[in-house]
């Protein structure tokens, strides 16, 4: 029995879904049964960077492209003196900085780009007359060379553990036109995707759990096999405001293997009234025997006993991709104005993403540089015993890590009355406050005079009993417990009701 863990892509800025699929390989990877996590998008930068990241075993991660290249995974070792020995001497050092060293010879220019963790080779660019020709990318080796025309991609050759050429492929617009491996020639995205799980050879005693359908379900799907395949709900399903008494305006993202149901055997979702809510509607979209299992996508390895936490009360943090979507502009605005009231607020943010420099100008219109703080990428386990509450702004959130997290910590939380997270692990007025979610401007309003009440008037003793009392229920143990279960149910079928 295999267990493929199918994701589309990794990145520096990863979100929760990469951080689920972490927790559950945490709880997993202790079991007899071999796993792997499999990436299926195009990663110009070497995959193990990202996966190292986030504890993934070097052995336990596929990705699509380096598997149709005959591809091992390698971590990046390449140094700049390894390339200079491929070069004529003729070439000069004519720039270097932390981030990359220029060659140049005449016309034609060499920029080395180095990874900013190790100083190892990421890319090379080749420059002539001033316009990008090749981008050569690497690992320990020279995996991949994209081709361009113009400013645009137009063709990427892959090499496999010899150093040969072993796949190509063509671009329009930035979508895959040809694939050609061998005498293999493949048409489009699907066809490509076809063929790689058509390669994995997936077998009746192999489970599938899919994290991210988009792009790859319609592929997937088709070549499964006989495999077990069970589809994880990792945000709203649907969206509420396309909802009707008979009909179902599902989530984008979940709304292929909602449409075909029929080749799923089971729906996980974090929390019972998530399942509750999607067995009533897929009832009503014609699935009324659609299996949905309650497993959190993620647990906690301690719980708190929150002795720090009535003293800093004052300080608030909040962690997630510093994404639109999350509102965390929203959440400055209100710690600055709940400033007003409690003049000792502090708040910090953890994380990177897209949104950093719209926020960071944002605190700086309110000259707030002093109390409210982007912290980048840390280690929170060290950091939520600094705080004394968490504070979030997004309306739309499936289970929420952080938020359990936080609440091992017992750190109470302000934030929306939104599903599923926050109304599963908070109780307004005993471990934090919910508001209802509202239009930005009154929002602001709300969350600031939440969080003056919290720091104010919370019975800090009652906060600790409950949060201990939910963080009970989301232990490694017991998730770990829930996750056996699952491949036992799996095994025990395939297997004519005998483990």
């Amino acid at each position: 029995m295999t267990i493929y863990h199918i994701n589309k892509g990794i990145g520096r800025a990863s979100s929760g879904i990469e951080y689920a699929q972490k927790y559950r390989y945490e709880l997993v990877k202790a079991f007899p049964e071999r796993q792997f996590f499999v990436f299926c998008d195009y990663l110009a930068t070497n995959i193990t960077v990202f996966t190292d990241r986030m504890g993934f075993d070097i052995d336990d991660v596929l990705n699509a492209y380096k598997f149709m290249a005959g591809q091992k995974n390698h971590r990046s070792t390449y140094t700049v003196d390894e390339f200079v020995e491929t070069i004529p001497e003729s070439f000069e050092k004519t720039e270097e900085t932390s981030r990359f060293v220029l060659f140049q010879y005449d016309k034609t220019q060499y920029k080395v780009w180095l990874l900013p963790d190790n100083g190892m080779v990421d890319r090379i660019d080749t420059i002539f007359n001033g316009k990008l020709m090749e981008v050569g990318r690497y690992s320990d080796r020279l995996t991949a060379t994209d081709f361009y025309t113009g400013v645009a991609v137009s063709a990427r050759h892959f090499y496999d553990e010899a150093g040969n050429l072993s796949m190509r492929q063509f671009y329009e617009n930035g979508e895959i036109t040809l694939t050609m491996i061998d005498t293999l020639v493949l048409q489009g995205r699907n066809a490509f995707y076809q063929e790689f799980f058509k390669r994995l050879n997936f077998t009746a005693e192999d489970l599938i759990l899919v994290d991210r359908n988009k792009d790859i379900g319609d592929a997937l799907y088709l070549n499964k096999g006989k495999a077990k395949t069970c589809v994880v709900i990792h945000a709203e399903h649907y969206n509420e405001a396309r909802t009707t008494d008979d009909w179902v305006g599902w989530n984008n993202f979940y709304e292929y293997p909602f449409v075909n149901a029929q080749w799923i055997d089971h729906f996980i979702v974090s929390t019972y009234k998530q399942e509750e809510i999607l067995r009533k509607q897929m009832a009503l979209m014609g699935h009324p025997d659609v299996d949905v299992l309650t497993i959190p996508v993620g647990a906690i390895s301690h719980i708190s006993d929150g002795a720090n936490v009535e003293k800093n009360k004052y300080k608030f943090m909040t962690a997630s991709r510093l994404a639109f979507e999350k509102h965390i502009d929203i959440s400055i605005k209100a710690v600055v104005k709940a400033k007003e009231s409690v003049p000792e607020l502090e708040f910090h943010i953890y994380g990177e993403g897209k949104f950093r420099k719209d926020l960071a100008d944002l605190i700086k219109k309110y000259k707030a540089d002093d109390y409210i703080i982007l912290e980048g990428h840390k280690n929170l386990a060290e950091i939520y015993p600094q705080f004394g509450g968490y504070l979030t702004a997004s309306g739309s959130e499936g289970f929420g890590l952080t938020i359990l997290e936080a609440i091992a910590e017992m750190l109470p939380i302000v934030g929306l009355k939104v599903n599923y997270g926050n109304t599963e692990f908070v109780k307004t007025g005993v471990n934090g406050i919910l508001v209802e979610k509202n239009d930005p401007k009154t929002q602001v309003k709300e969350i600031a005079a939440a969080i003056v009440k919290q720091v104010n008037t919370l019975d800090y003793q009652a906060n600790i009993a409950y949060s201990s009392e939910k963080a009970a229920g989301y232990t490694n143990e017991v998730v770990q417990a829930k996750w056996r279960a699952l491949y036992d149910t799996v095994a025990l079928a395939e297997n004519g009701g005998e483990l």
